[in-house]
């Protein structure tokens, strides 16, 4: 059973590293964080690694300061939990701190995941990577400190989009009554997650709703994001959290997306869907990956040609369409 095996893998070793997705999301950094605030109750050492920088709504964390760069990290690990990815690849540079020969444990919710490390515990029908966290907390008998209650309530609440999405069911609103039993803070989460922005994100938003662009009969918005107009905003991407929701919410849109140029030859795509159109499928063919209603992808090249790509790509999932060879 995975269980015991997750059982068997914390009890044999003192020091974890804990790896999650690049550009992570509130179900990524609220599963590390959740999972290390109880192993260092189970008087075991946890180091929290991310290629990418932390974003800002997710700073009020409790251990939020805990997650590092891999370069401040700078030593390989024996004992690794990977979270939230499909693959270690999705862990990027923060994979080169695996030593060879560690033991990895993948604990995801994606149904593209390549089944990797060993124990493992994937399960698609979770609605977050922070369900399944409590979950093997819960079998090992791990007491849910109010810290640990609030990490992976964000989680949980990250991933159902507030509740809101396809994948909000009736165990993901019991799960967050129990965290907020033990200490979670509904107001606080969703005061971070939502209700807060700087000036740089208020404005990179303005910009970025300036060039929504209606597709394939109105069931596409498309919103994009250069260079120059992240210079003109003031705003790196990580200000940019979230603004794929705008296009989603397009009257008649069954696809939402944002691209964003993050750096020079390098496009980062968010897709969101209403259910009726796979967008883990049209990211995987650009070597992303995530779930049916939400995936992403980064990819080398120019935005111009990135873009053009990808909403093509977007139009024929839409309208029926063979899809284009795999970029």
């Amino acid at each position: 059973m995975p269980h015991d095996e997750f059982r068997a893998f914390i009890d044999s070793h003192r020091e974890f590293l804990i790896l999650s997705h690049v550009d992570p999301d509130g179900d990524a950094i609220g599963s590390s964080l959740g999972l290390a605030w109880a192993l260092q109750g189970l008087q075991k050492k946890a180091v929290v690694g991310n290629e990418s920088p932390l974003p800002d709504s997710l700073r009020f964390l409790p251990g939020s300061e805990w997650v590092k760069r891999p370069a401040e990290i700078g030593r390989v690990f024996d004992a690794v939990f990977v979270l939230d990815c499909s693959s270690l690849d999705r862990a990027g540079e923060a994979a080169r701190l695996v030593a060879p020969g560690a033991t990895v444990a993948n604990v995801d919710h994606h149904a593209a995941n390549d089944g990797f490390g060993a124990p493992r515990l994937v399960n698609v029908e979770a609605s977050a990577t922070a369900e399944l966290i409590y979950e093997i907390l819960d079998a090992y008998g791990a007491p849910l400190d109010p810290e640990v209650a609030e990490c992976l309530y964000v989680g949980l609440a990250s991933d159902t989009g507030a509740f809101r999405y396809q994948n909000t069911t009736p165990r993901a609103l019991r799960l967050a009554a129990r965290f907020v039993e033990h200490g979670a803070r509904p107001d606080t989460a969703a005061d971070a997650l939502y209700g807060r922005k700087s000036e740089a994100s208020l404005r990179i938003l303005g910009l970025a709703l300036a060039s929504l662009e209606k597709r394939s009969g109105g069931q596409v918005g498309a919103l994009t994001i250069s260079r120059e107009m992240f210079d003109r905003a003031g705003a790196t991407p990580e200000d940019a959290d979230g603004i794929v929701q705008f296009a989603k919410s397009l009257d008649g849109a069954r696809v939402g997306i944002l691209i964003q140029e993050v750096a020079p030859g390098e496009v980062r795509m968010s897709l969101r869907s209403d259910g009726s159109v796979d967008v883990n499928e049209v990211a995987g063919r650009f070597g992303g990956g995530g779930h049916k209603n939400a995936a992403g992808a980064r990819v080398r090249g120019d935005l111009a040609k990135v873009r053009g790509a990808v909403l093509e790509a977007l139009d024929r999932a839409v309208n029926g369409g063979p899809p284009p060879p795999r970029g």
